[in-house]
């Protein structure tokens, strides 16, 4: 049975788009498709970590824990954060965000200095604004929200 998303065979669509291409062994009929855009996300969201990581490495400096004692007083942090927090609670919620930014200080992430600046930002959001009545209800974070806050914490010590 050929894959498809909606209508459309993929590996139809590779040969209209380049009918001199060979058909990649991953795209055969019993093959799958290759990673989603969130995985794909989700990957290069840690390769920045690790890129992150190795600038931290080559200055001859690790941080050491907790990697976030401020946030950063520039413009570009406030774009991080909303977008960080945007993320978190359009599919936690607020409780859930917030309980996130509680572990975060528990395992050394962020300090509670910084908890607090992050739940002050959170007052930015409404849950009015971000009710959708079609979309399920808050879920929990897993592993990769919580490397993907990694990341965004990273960031955000390293302006």
């Amino acid at each position: 049975m050929p894959t498809t998303t909606g209508d459309y065979d993929l590996r139809e669509l590779r040969r209209l788009a380049d009918p001199n291409r060979e058909t990649p062994e991953e795209f055969e009929d019993d093959a799958e498709l290759p990673a989603s855009p969130e995985e794909v996300l989700r990957h290069s969201e840690r390769d920045e970590l690790v890129r992150l990581q190795s600038q931290f490495s080559a200055a001859g400096v690790l941080p050491e824990r907790p990697y976030l004692e401020a946030l950063p007083n520039q413009y570009s942090t406030e774009v991080v954060v909303f977008e960080w927090l945007d993320l978190l609670i359009n599919k936690a919620g607020f409780e859930n965000t917030g309980n996130a930014l509680e572990y975060y200080e528990e395992v050394g992430w962020i300090t509670a200095r910084v908890r607090e600046n992050l739940r002050e930002y959170m007052r930015g959001f409404s849950e009015v604004d971000s009710f959708d009545p079609d979309k399920p209800g808050p879920a929990d974070l897993d592993v990769d929200d919580h490397v993907l806050s990694l990341v965004y914490i990273a960031r955000l010590a390293s302006v």
